[in-house]
């Protein structure tokens, strides 16, 4: 606690220096954020709708960047390797699609026992 009105207003000063660079930080945060790498789109172009996914991962992104940077990189592997992930999940699940598919097609003729396989045209 001050003592005295000269230690109150040094007290005040180093909290508006605190709170000012604090103020800056964020701001230069949300600024990478928000601000696009190519040119800003037109006057006349709507914006695009960001849906949740996008603030969810603009939010992340804005938390992740507050991290020291040892923290910052295992949490970018962390979600590098859950993508990761969901992504091999996806490519198996299109390839088990396309083998049932493929299976559908596949017809026996049963007077002749003739096995017609229908592939579509490339």
């Amino acid at each position: 606690m001050p003592q005295n009105r000269q230690e109150l207003v040094e007290s005040i000063e180093q909290d508006r220096n605190v709170l000012s660079a604090y103020f800056k930080r964020l701001s230069s945060q949300r600024d990478e954020v928000t601000s696009p790498i190519a040119a800003p789109p037109a006057a006349d172009t709507p914006a695009p709708h960001r849906n949740s996914y996008d603030l969810f991962f603009e939010s992340a992104c804005i938390s992740v960047k507050s991290l020291p940077p040892k923290l910052a990189a295992e949490a970018k592997s962390r979600i590098s390797q859950i993508i990761t992930e969901f992504e091999i999940r996806a490519i198996s699940e299109m390839e088990e699609q396309h083998e049932h598919e493929m299976r559908a097609q596949t017809r026996m003729d049963n007077a002749s026992g003739v096995v017609y396989e229908f592939r579509p045209c490339s």
